[in-house]
């Protein structure tokens, strides 16, 4: 196992002058393994050693990061083990509790090391999770925490572990040891709220990558260069990497933002995402599919975490240039379909409502995760009142209290069109247009030229056709002045290498959009794309 070794002051210590992290608590930079004075062999059995592993968390009330407020908390469920100072050779493990506690049983007169490590570890039956908190700059390695070395004796003892911010009350002066714990934790909590409505959940394998050295530039991420704290699923497995840049964007303690990628993960793991990801901001109107996704993601931060803000603190000293978003309100103008903000208020507010199960029970659900309509606010709506009738009214006021008229997976009926905007984007509704196999659709599919990324709304253009027979067929997009291209969704996003297609009969929704984005002006006469299925 490779591990990135931090070293936390421990108590009850041994009281020699040599063993460095004597000093009955707090501590967290530095430290290393002392010198032992010789202890002749005693015929003794294995001993008791107990203890509570703890981590320094600095709150985030507002937006900045208030250090004069850190209080200490229970490092809750990680992987413990006591190894022999000499060989390395495990001699115990456990699992801290919910207070941070551990017993174990050790050989006594053993000079021995009690590490904690970054990690969430639980195996089937029932719940099983595989969290860890890697150095994504260090070769991938396993952060831990660990004691002094120090002899058992023949009696048992108890040795105490705190993971220290490194915060000298001005800057970082040291390791900061706290920040792998804190992330560990905020994943825990998220966790545990799954949990509570679905207990005997299988989580997939989670790897969180923090550095301090991760800032807000792109490049490799081996290099820090993160450009951003995001969740990514690969072919080798899900990973969530986080900024820890200080004086830019630290996010450790920022735990809505890493509740907020966990979202992504539960969708991922659990349910589905159609985002096409991209530069976002709250004050944007953007596409159903990141509308969806990320105010899923903000209000499912204040759902496991029970709080009604979400917070991201940024710049010197983690208090300048700040961000603080009310989840209980939608915008103050121009709500809808197209805005996360108003996404997260209607998802928010109804967990408050009905609890989080109806919610879960939705996004997990076969139908949810099959539906041939993109996610949006539309197809969970629809998915929800067919799941949980009871609770259908409370959605319903939300709904209409940030303009969207329907409950239909597929919008049919929509009459929120973004006519409030001080520059309305055009054509936005109906928000899928049916097209038949063998029908030229001429200038079906128009591009709206809203400037800035394929993301913002009216970008993509989206239609509904339905396949009579399971074969081959080939999808044409012409005319305009673009460079068109598609994707083709049906229970996600359909995998293909050319306009060439084999499908089975059915429902399907194509995705146009203009690679060749109009950049620097918006609402420019739209540009439409014949389409062609056949």
């Amino acid at each position: 196992m490779n591990y990135k070794f931090s070293y936390a002051f421990a108590s009850a210590c041994v009281a020699t002058a040599l063993l460095a992290g004597c000093g009955g608590g707090g501590g967290g930079g530095g430290g290393g393994v002392g010198v032992l004075p010789f202890l002749p062999p005693v015929s003794a059995g294995p001993v008791t050693l107990t203890g509570t592993a703890t981590y320094e968390s600095v709150p985030n009330p507002n937006g900045n990061l208030v250090y004069a407020s850190t209080s200490v908390k229970p490092v809750r469920g990680a992987s413990l083990e006591v190894v022999d100072a000499a060989t390395s050779a495990q001699l115990a493990v456990a699992t801290t509790d919910d207070n941070g506690a551990y017993s174990v049983s050790v050989p006594a007169n053993s000079t021995v090391i009690v590490r904690v490590r970054a990690q969430l570890t639980r195996t089937a039956p029932g719940a099983a999770w595989d969290v860890s908190v890697r150095d994504n700059t260090q070769g991938n390695a396993l952060y831990s925490m660990q004691t002094a070395a120090f002899s058992s004796g023949t009696a048992s003892s108890t040795r105490d572990l705190r993971a220290a911010t490194g915060w000298d009350g001005s800057r970082y002066a040291s390791q900061r040891v706290a920040a792998p714990f804190a992330i560990l934790d905020t994943v825990y909590t998220a966790m545990q709220k799954v949990l509570s409505v679905a207990p005997a959940t299988s989580f997939p394998s989670l790897r969180v990558y923090w550095s301090p050295n991760n800032a807000p530039s792109p490049g490799n991420p081996a290099l820090g260069q993160i450009t951003t704290t995001y969740f990514v699923s690969k072919s080798t497995g899900r990973e969530i990497y986080v900024l820890g840049k200080e004086g830019v964007d630290t996010d450790e303690f920022d735990s809505p933002v890493i509740a907020h990628e966990w979202g992504h993960y539960y969708q991922s793991s659990f349910s589905r995402d159609d985002s096409p990801g991209g530069e976002h901001s709250g004050s944007d109107r953007v596409d159903r599919r990141l509308a969806f996704s990320e105010g899923w993601g903000n209000a499912w931060s204040g759902i496991a975490l029970d709080r009604s803000t979400y917070v991201d603190s940024r710049g010197p000293g983690q208090a300048t240039d700040s961000i603080s978003v009310d989840l209980r309100a939608g915008p103050s103008t121009n709500p809808g379909w197209y805005r996360e903000v108003s996404i997260q208020s209607i998802l928010w507010n109804l967990n408050q409502q009905v609890g989080f199960k109806p919610i879960n029970d939705a996004m997990t659900s076969f139908q949810f995760r099959s539906a041939t309509p993109v996610t949006s606010i539309h197809l969970f709506s629809s998915v929800f009142n067919a799941v949980a009738p009871g609770s259908a009214p409370a959605l319903k006021t939300l709904l209409a209290g940030q303009g969207i008229t329907s409950t239909d997976a597929y919008g049919v009926g929509e009459t929120s069109d973004d006519s409030a905007a001080a520059t309305p984007v055009p054509g936005v509704l109906p928000l899928y247009t049916p097209v038949a196999v063998g029908v030229l659709a001429s200038n079906v599919a128009c591009i709206s030229n809203v400037a800035g990324t394929v993301n913002k709304l009216g970008n993509i253009s989206y239609l509904a056709f339905n396949a009579p027979a399971s074969r081959d067929y080939t999808i044409q997009l012409t005319g305009g002045s673009g460079l068109p291209n598609f994707d083709l969704f049906k229970g996600g996003l359909i995998a293909r290498s050319s306009n060439k297609v084999s499908l089975g009969a059915g429902d399907y929704v194509l995705a146009v959009r203009d690679d060749a984005p109009v950049s620097g002006a918006n609402n420019l006469p739209p540009r439409c794309f014949s389409v062609l299925v056949q």
